[in-house]
C-alpha cells in the first residue's frame, strides 16, 4: 500500500524549476571567479545585469560608521560602458538609498516617480529605471546593489526575489572569503613564529627571508605570474630556509669555508624544511617550492639535481632572488658585493645556475625599482631602512 505522504507529492513544473535553476547557475558562475573579493563583486554585477535583462549594475561598499557608500564594482552591457570610479557618496544625500541600507528592503523606481536625488542620478547616467538591494554578509550590511535599465520598467516581484537570492549567495561567498582571510592571518602568524625560531639560530636569516619574499613577489609580477601563484612563491620564499633549524649552529655561524661533511649537512636543510611543512595542510603547496629552492638550472643543485623546467617555476624565482640577496648582504666570512657587481654575476650565471627568464626579470626589477629597498605595498614588508 503506497505511503499517503508520498502519494501527494507532485513533480515541479518547468516554469517552477526555472527560477531556482537560474539562481544555481548564476551562483556557480560566481564561484568560478575564485576567492578574490573584487572579482566576486564584479561577477555579481554582471550576473545580476544579465539575470533580469537590465542595462547595468553598480555595487558599492557600505561604511555604516561614516554613513557612506563607496563604488567598487560595476558592469554595463554593450553598447553601454561602465567607467570604473572610486567615488564616495554620503547616504544623507540619497534618502531612498539610505532607506535601503537601513532597512534592507528593496527599492525600485523609474525616472518619472523617483525621489529628486535618485531622479537626477538616473538622468545623469542615461537610465530610466532603478532597482536597489542591500548585500548582507554575516547578517550585517556590507554592500549596496544598484541595477539600472535604459527602459522605463517596473521590476516584478519575482525578479526582485531572484536578484535577492543571488545576492544572498554572493554574501555567503564573501563570508567564506573573510573567514579564509582570517585563517590566512593566523597562518602568517605561524610563519612569523617559525621564522623567529630560525632567527634564534641564524641571526641574518629572518631579514634575509623577508626581503627575498618581497623581491620574489616583484619578480613574479615581472614574469606575469598569476596573483594566486605569486602569493605561494612569496610564502615559500619566506620559509625556504626554515630547514636550517635542523642544522647545527656551529655550521650556520662558521666564519670560514665549510668542509665537505659540513656542506653535506648544510644541504640537508632543503629536505628538512619540506618535512617540517608537509604535515600542515595549508602549507602543502609550498613544500615543492621549498624543497627545490636550491636546485640549479643546469642540474647541479640539490637535493635532487633537477634541471631546467623540471624545477618548479616558483623555486627558480626563489633561487635567483636568494642568490642576489646573499651577494648584496654582509656575511661573517665576507663583505657584501656592490649591487652592480651582484647584477653582473646574476647575468653571468644566467643559463647555468639560474633560469634565464627569471634572471632577466630580477635584473629588470632591480633596474626599475632599486635595491636594497623595493617600494611596494605587500603583505610581506622589508625589515630594514634604505642604505
Amino acid at each position: 500500500m503506497p505511503d499517503d505522504d508520498a502519494a501527494t507529492v507532485r513533480p515541479l513544473r518547468a516554469d517552477q524549476l526555472e527560477p531556482a535553476l537560474r539562481v544555481i547557475e548564476a551562483a556557480q558562475h560566481l564561484a568560478a571567479t575564485g576567492g578574490d573579493l573584487n572579482d566576486t563583486l564584479a561577477g555579481l554585477a554582471r550576473q545580476l545585469t544579465e539575470f533580469i535583462d537590465a542595462s547595468a549594475c553598480l555595487i558599492s561598499r557600505i561604511d555604516m560608521e561614516r554613513g557612506t557608500v563607496n563604488d567598487c564594482a560595476g558592469y554595463a552591457r554593450p553598447p553601454h560602458r561602465w567607467e570604473r570610479t572610486a567615488e564616495e557618496h554620503p547616504l544623507s544625500d540619497f534618502p531612498c538609498t539610505a532607506g535601503v541600507v537601513d532597512t534592507g528592503a528593496p527599492y525600485s523606481c523609474t525616472a518619472s516617480d523617483a525621489e529628486p536625488t535618485e531622479m537626477r542620478l538616473l538622468v545623469e547616467l542615461g537610465y530610466r529605471s532603478l532597482l536597489m538591494l542591500r548585500l548582507d554578509v554575516d547578517g550585517e550590511p556590507f554592500g549596496l546593489i544598484e541595477i539600472y535599465d535604459e527602459r522605463r520598467r517596473r521590476f516584478a516581484p519575482g525578479e526582485i526575489r531572484l536578484c535577492s537570492a543571488l545576492a544572498g549567495e554572493a554574501g555567503a561567498m564573501i563570508a567564506r572569503t573573510r573567514m579564509s582571510e582570517r585563517l590566512e592571518e593566523a597562518y602568517f602568524a605561524t610563519l612569523g613564529a617559525l621564522a623567529a625560531a630560525l632567527e634564534a639560530k641564524d641571526a641574518y636569516t629572518n631579514d634575509h627571508a623577508s626581503q627575498i619574499a618581497e623581491l620574489a613577489g616583484a619578480v613574479c609580477e615581472r614574469l606575469d605570474i598569476a596573483p594566486g601563484e605569486s602569493r605561494l612563491v612569496r610564502l615559500a620564499a619566506l620559509l625556504h630556509d626554515i630547514g636550517k633549524i635542523g642544522v647545527p649552529e656551529v655550521i650556520l655561524r662558521k666564519p670560514g669555508p665549510l668542509t665537505a661533511r659540513e656542506t653535506a649537512k648544510m644541504r640537508q636543510h632543503a629536505e628538512i624544511g619540506a618535512r617540517i611543512l608537509k604535515p600542515v595542510p595549508h602549507f602543502a603547496e609550498l613544500v615543492p617550492l621549498v624543497r627545490a629552492s636550491h636546485e640549479r638550472w643546469d642540474g647541479t643543485g640539490y637535493p635532487e639535481g633537477l634541471a631546467a623546467e623540471r624545477i618548479p617555476l616558483g623555486a627558480r624565482v626563489i633561487c635567483v632572488c636568494d642568490a642576489f640577496h646573499a651577494m648584496t648582504e654582509d656575511r661573517v666570512y665576507r663583505r657584501a658585493l656592490p649591487v652592480g657587481d651582484a647584477m653582473a654575476e646574476i647575468e653571468r650565471c644566467s643559463g647555468s645556475q639560474f633560469d634565464p627568464e627569471c634572471a632577466e626579470a630580477l635584473l629588470d626589477v632591480v633596474r626599475a625599482q632599486g635595491w636594497p629597498r623595493i617600494a611596494r605595498d605587500r603583505v610581506v614588508r622589508l625589515a630594514h631602512d634604505p642604505v
